[in-house]
């Protein structure tokens, strides 16, 4: 349960990050041209981070059934 947690409040504070940067890039003293080059880059970024973090809470998820499942079919089968 504790890495939950800890996962839980990573996503959080990258999420927190995220918005702070955005933030930044839009009041930074740059001309528009280069603002959204760079808010294109960092969304790229982002999204890809993005799913990467989704990847391996699936496969966590996936892990996780896979185990209960196994669990389960040794005790139906002991019972």
């Amino acid at each position: 349960m504790g890495s939950n947690s800890t996962k839980q409040l990573t996503g959080l504070f990258l999420t927190g990050a995220a918005v702070g940067a955005a933030l930044a890039l839009l009041y930074a003293p740059r001309s528009g041209v280069q603002t959204r080059k760079e808010i294109r880059k960092f969304s790229k970024k982002t999204f890809d981070n993005g799913r990467e973090q989704m990847m391996e809470v699936f496969d966590n998820v996936k892990d996780y059934v896979e185990d209960s499942k196994s669990r389960l079919q040794k005790i139906i089968k002991s019972a």
